[in-house]
């Protein structure tokens, strides 16, 4: 065991158990009830005694101290290689105040309520010409590739960012990459595809900055750029900057709303409801969201020996906080797998984290999908699953969530 990383590991009872294993990631249910009745336990990954939290006023404390459990990742700890999606540059998941303070600053500007407001109106375009095409073709559609990514890419990528038509497969490369990481173990090379993929897009971020520093760029990169004007950020952080953006934005909103889809298909009542009071369709989005999480864990690492449900936390032990668990914590969420928009804490989930690190991309979601909710009630009264027995495909392939892959539904 590598104990080089913590400070000391005696007295604790280790557990096999792998956040990152297939098993968990296909059927997270199965694991959830003991993870909570252990949590805090303690695992070993990649030979590093590390912790696990999964109780929700637990997962809450800890992403609540930044003090006491750093964002930072330690330099050479094994394992970090396939939650890199920066290549090792410097973002805001992984960093404290004062970094993490200056570089949500900067991008602060991009979510001003003047874009929001926009934002809304080029959302709603798309996504009434989306449904239309949809029911002119006969109502069948797989949710995820017909319609809401065409809904994201449209809304985030070319209204939201900016990104003109042609540069959008230089971001979009890059995304398809990063299950590669998934495979990588201590010590191995980055994948070709996913450095090449980070090339074109570090070299398109660079050329959109010397174009915003003459004033020539009006997508989000020069709104950042004038926001980070006497070298707030760096060339570096303004690609990693661009990538969270994507993967908060792009990725999180599609997601967000196949998962909404999928849950009024199951739950023809609901679509009613909302259909009859459209301002219930943030209720469905949040408890679309806390039933599956678009992240189901981050990491932290303890500064010093800390206390958490009883158990000490060693310092400098890599600490594993189980979002998607902590979002089924029965104390929290009575019958915490039934589909119930009518929770009294139905937004107060930690889907989009807590704290001071809270996915940056939870505004630009919290404003779209509920647009597309109450569109589809509108104009799709009959939404249902297709009657085919590959209707619904989960996607395992990333390293730290289980997504929808496929949704096929029928209107």
């Amino acid at each position: 065991m590598a104990t080089q990383f913590v400070e000391s590991v005696e007295g604790l009872e280790f557990s096999d158990f792998d956040p990152f294993s297939a098993e968990f990631r296909e059927n997270p249910e199965k694991y959830h009830p003991l993870l909570l009745a252990q949590s805090p336990g303690f695992i070993t990954m990649e030979g590093v005694p590390s912790a696990y939290i999964a109780g929700f006023a637990q997962c809450q404390a800890v992403l609540r101290n930044f003090k006491g459990f750093s964002s930072l990742k330690p330099k050479g700890l094994p394992g970090m290689e396939r939650i890199d999606f920066f290549n090792g540059l410097p973002v805001m998941n992984y960093s404290d105040p004062p970094d993490h303070t200056r570089r949500r600053k900067v991008v602060n500007p991009a979510f001003t309520p003047k874009r929001t407001q926009m934002l809304n109106e080029n959302a709603a375009i798309i996504i009434d010409s989306m449904i239309d095409k949809i029911m002119a073709n006969g109502g069948g559609f797989e949710a995820l590739g017909d319609f809401t990514k065409i809904v994201s890419i449209d809304t985030l990528l070319r209204h939201f960012m900016g990104i003109e038509d042609k540069d959008q497969p230089i971001f979009m490369n890059y995304v398809m990459t990063l299950p590669l990481l998934d495979k990588m173990r201590p010590g191995d090379p980055k994948p070709q595809a996913y450095l090449d993929a980070w090339a074109a897009g570090a070299a398109y971020c660079k050329e959109q900055q010397e174009l915003a520093r003459r004033g020539e760029c009006r997508n989000l990169i020069g709104v950042i750029a004038e926001g980070a004007e006497g070298g707030a950020i760096d060339d570096d952080e303004m690609m990693a900057m661009m990538i969270v953006l994507l993967i908060g934005g792009v990725s999180t909103v599609a997601g967000a709303a196949a998962a909404s889809l999928m849950n009024l298909a199951r739950n023809p009542d609901v679509a009613e409801r909302v259909r009859q009071d459209p301002s219930l369709a943030i209720n469905v989005l949040e408890e679309s969201m806390r039933l599956d999480p678009p992240v189901s864990l981050v990491m932290r690492f303890a500064t010093d020996n800390i206390e958490v449900g009883g158990k000490v936390i060693p310092k400098g032990m890599p600490t594993y906080v189980m979002l998607g668990v902590a979002c089924h914590d029965p104390s929290v969420y009575p019958d915490p797998y039934k589909f119930d928009i009518d929770r009294p804490n139905v937004k107060d989930h930690i889907a989009f984290g807590h704290g001071m690190h809270t996915c940056i991309g939870n505004a630009i979601t919290r404003n779209v999908v509920p647009l597309l909710i109450q569109k589809v009630v509108g104009k799709m009264p009959n939404l249902r699953l297709a009657d085919r027995p590959d209707a619904l495909e989960w996607d395992t392939s990333t390293p730290r969530a289980r997504h929808i892959g496929k949704l096929y539904l029928q209107a």
